[in-house]
């Protein structure tokens, strides 16, 4: 479990800045494909960083970082597009340039938040604990921001990564919300499981698994929770399952041999 525990930490945060930072911008409808955008057009820029998101998002950086740069000759003061390419800096593995981006955006805009946010995770990245945690706690300190599940996540990941599991557990119990992320469900019963809790471990789990039943990592988690407590009728179905829903998936590979004896 421990190893798993490590390669899930380090899967999950290279993911965070997309998946929790978010932008004002963000969910924004996409605009047409060989739309071009003038200048003078007064939503000009806005139309160019929708371009831009959509483009990253496909792994089309240079042409994202493209619009990106349109839009800083236009705003180069937009805080927005400063984070807009901190987020696809992340997204291409450069951390420390994301933390620069980010940087820019707060000093134009000390209270925005989704920058703080998503600096929090470059940091983590970097591997500079203190700084992501300062950054996640002065954003939950913005009571009106509307991602806070997303924060108590990378708290979580945070502290677990860190071994703090006692932490890790406070955070990502307010994290697993009605609304919250289903990782913060599927890390929580990691957490649960390392400390010796194996009921709330599987309920994190099996909630996990409810919301997202298409993922074989979380099933195998489930799985290997229920193989170790002696459950082996039980887990068999959840690796047969997992061979069903996803044949070609490291995880199937894992589970067949215990299932075809």
């Amino acid at each position: 479990m421990r190893k798993a525990g490590r390669t899930f930490v380090a899967s999950i945060v290279s993911a965070l800045a997309l998946l929790l930072g978010g932008c004002s911008s963000s969910s924004a409808p996409p605009q047409p494909r060989g739309q071009d955008v003038s200048a003078r057009d007064p939503l000009g820029a806005t139309v160019l960083m929708q371009q831009g998101q959509r483009l990253v998002a496909e792994g089309r950086f240079a042409d994202g970082m493209a619009k990106y740069q349109a839009v800083l000759k236009m705003q180069p003061k937009n805080p927005t597009i400063h984070n807009l390419i901190g987020q696809a800096d992340l997204w291409r593995g450069d951390a420390a340039k994301a933390v620069d981006s980010f940087s820019r955006a707060l000093a134009l805009a000390p209270t925005y938040s989704d920058a703080r946010n998503n600096r929090g995770v470059a940091y983590a990245q970097l591997g500079q604990y203190a700084m992501a945690e300062s950054d996640y706690l002065a954003v939950l300190a913005d009571m009106t921001y509307a991602n806070r599940a997303g924060v108590y996540l990378n708290l979580g990941v945070l502290y677990f990564g860190r071994g703090n599991l006692a932490a890790a557990e406070e955070n990502l119990r307010h994290a697993a919300s009605s609304s919250g992320p289903v990782d913060a469900y599927f890390l929580l019963g990691q957490v649960e499981d390392k400390l010796g809790k194996p009921a709330l471990a599987e309920s994190a789990l099996r909630e996990a698994a409810t919301r997202a039943p298409e993922r074989p990592d979380i099933a195998l988690a489930l799985g290997r929770l229920l193989e170790g407590q002696g459950r082996t009728d039980e887990a068999r179905k959840i690796y047969v399952r997992i061979i069903e829903v996803a044949p070609n998936s490291p995880e199937a590979a894992q589970v067949r041999p215990k299932v075809s004896r």
